[in-house]
């Protein structure tokens, strides 16, 4: 996302310490209004520092997600009748709500996530955006509701996406079931809390939070489901990417991928070395628009590499609440000792990166320089599937034939860029990838997560 710039510091720490400071909580499921249990809990903790634990969460029994369903379902009668007015201030007044409450929602995703403070704001920026548009369009849709809404994610848009299409889904009429990040679930719990203040009638939001990958399926193909939103990055993704679904089902996808760049005969080398390593390590390659392959013509591979290079040694990694960081920690041991294997299995086109940095305040968190790689074989995964980890693949061609080739074999996902003075080549990629977001000349943070979280796209 674009730079926030209107982040008052000395808010946004006061707000970080009264999180760090803030009572720990026990945080059940939360099904037609009612706090549900299952006497098996596990802790959450953050993954700047594993000594802060936010509190403990409730392991859903068997048949939670579907107990959810059904509260969904009952929900949806009333709700989707309810006057377009009255669910316009619903969500008009949670969105005043996440607004006033800015560096609080913003300090609780940076700690949850690991996203740096910039970010953390502009995620909350957002789902403010979001909410009010909703409410504005929710007095005008066409159209009908549809039904129950299921929105899974992960932790790439820990906020925004996840709450941002849950409330225009509401807005629309409809009621939702939705499925955290279970990595960093805490700010939607939070804006959970907005809903029930706003006076939302109970089972029109309903709050599962699981660990288990198979919750997010039995969701997914709940007879009560009539919508899926599919919001993040990882296999749990890409599973949904793949379900077997009946055709009435709507399906909205928000799953990252490469987000691959081309460059091109750019206008300044150094520039687009730069733009390019924003994004890839922003959010240490985690975001919905993360860049993990860079495609460079063979004439320009040397100046290029050397510029990333260079530039990559100077990208700060350690706390993300420090101002001046540009990297911060990995969401969790498994993502991180899964970065470890990867780069130990390619140890030879490692150009750089991929340690782990250890300083006084990154002792308890999964820290790693951003690692760059070059001549990896065609066949070789991460030359055409994302990974969502802080490392780019830099690939030469001939060509721009070749590099616009090259895409048909990449797993693009959201968006694509280019960096070049041609515009010939800038009509190419964005006639080539049609339904792909193209971030020109700029580097990926200037993409939007819940680009789709529109009213209309709820009624039918």
């Amino acid at each position: 996302m674009s730079a926030v710039h209107d982040l008052d510091d000395k808010k946004f720490e006061a707000a970080l310490q009264n999180e760090l400071a803030a009572e720990k909580h026990d945080f059940p499921s939360y099904i037609g209004g009612l706090k549900v249990a299952s006497g098996t809990d596990f802790p959450c903790s953050s993954p700047v520092d594993s000594t802060i634990i936010f509190g403990r969460f409730q392991e859903p029994e068997p048949g939670t997600m579907a107990a959810a369903a059904r509260s969904a379902d009952r929900a949806f009668g009333s709700w989707s009748k309810t006057a377009p007015a009255v669910r316009a201030k619903t969500v008009g007044d949670v969105a005043e709500a996440v607004a006033a409450h800015r560096y609080q929602l913003a300090a609780q995703v940076l700690l949850s996530s690991g996203m740096t403070r910039g970010m953390a704001v502009a995620e909350v920026d957002r789902l403010v955006d979001v909410l009010r548009q909703a409410a504005q369009d929710a007095l005008t849709a066409s159209g009908k509701p549809t039904g129950v809404w299921a929105v899974i994610c992960t932790h790439s848009s820990p906020l925004a996406s996840p709450m941002g299409y849950a409330g225009a889904a509401i807005a629309a009429g409809d009621t939702v079931v939705l499925r955290p990040s279970w990595d960093c679930p805490v700010p939607c719990y939070t804006v959970y809390r907005y809903f029930v203040s706003a006076g939302l009638p109970d089972g029109v939001l309903n709050v599962v939070a699981d660990r288990l990958p198979g919750s997010a399926q039995d969701l997914a193909n709940d007879p009560a489901v009539t919508g899926i939103v599919a919001t993040g990055t990882g296999k749990l993704m890409e599973d949904l990417m793949f379900l077997q679904v009946d055709e009435d089902v709507g399906f909205i996808n928000e799953i990252k991928g490469m987000n691959p760049a081309l460059v091109l005969h750019p206008s300044d080398l150094k520039k687009a070395a730069a733009d390019v390593l924003t994004s890839a390590f922003s959010y240490s390659g985690q975001g919905l628009y993360g860049c993990s392959k860079v495609v460079v013509l063979a004439e320009e591979e040397q100046d290029f590499t050397k510029a990333l290079v260079e530039q990559a040694k100077d990208f700060s990694v350690g706390d993300p609440a420090e101002a001046g960081t540009r990297v911060g920690p990995l969401i969790s041991g498994p993502e991180a000792d899964r970065f470890e294997k990867l780069l130990k299995d390619r140890r030879d086109f490692v150009l750089c990166g991929g340690r782990r940095v250890k300083k006084e305040f990154t002792e308890n968190g999964r820290y790693y320089s951003p690692a760059l790689l070059a001549g990896l074989d065609d066949g070789d995964d991460l030359m055409y599937m994302d990974s969502g980890l802080p490392l780019l693949v830099i690939k030469a061609v001939g060509t721009p034939e070749e590099a616009f080739a090259d895409l048909e074999d990449t797993e693009c996902g959201l968006s694509a860029g280019i960096f070049t003075r041609e515009q010939a080549l800038i009509g190419r990629l964005k006639k080539a990838l049609p339904d792909a977001a193209c971030y020109v000349n700029v580097p990926s943070t200037v993409l939007i997560p819940a680009a789709q979280a529109l009213v209309r796209n709820f009624r039918r």
